[in-house]
């Protein structure tokens, strides 16, 4: 599976994406109040800027989406694999395949010292062994 692959997959999630509208709706209205406060108080809605509005909640739905994304990319020892994936030691260049829900792995070379990347179809350092 590519990376790209994996990311649609991560991306398409639907806790993340009810996560990600969680917090951009709430974190949207603070900024709203914030930005349009004096606006939305005086009862002057005519006068709100619908675009900075919109903008406000689209804001933290992105970053809480790239952040999610960010971090299921991370390959951690000892976490699950959220999907059938390759990776690379990228202290040793040793690949490991895994599948779904597999416990991921110390790299057999590096132990204490594994810093597990995801290994792409074009990736020449992956030393094959």
């Amino acid at each position: 599976m590519s990376q790209y692959e994996l990311i649609l997959n991560i991306i398409k999630s639907k806790e993340l994406i009810i996560r990600a509208l969680k917090i951009a709706f709430f974190v949207g209205i603070i900024l709203n109040i914030i930005n349009q406060g004096d606006l939305i108080f005086s009862l002057k809605f005519e006068e709100i800027n619908i675009f900075k509005a919109l903008l406000t909640f689209t804001v933290p739905f992105c970053v809480s989406m790239y952040t999610a994304v960010s971090m299921k990319l991370k390959f951690h020892v000892g976490e699950k694999a959220i999907e059938d994936v390759t990776l690379r030691c990228k202290v040793c260049n040793k690949c490991k395949s895994l599948k779904k829900e597999q416990v991921i792995p110390f790299c057999e070379t590096c132990e204490e010292k594994t810093i597990w990347k995801i290994s792409s179809i074009k990736d020449k350092k992956c030393d094959k062994s």
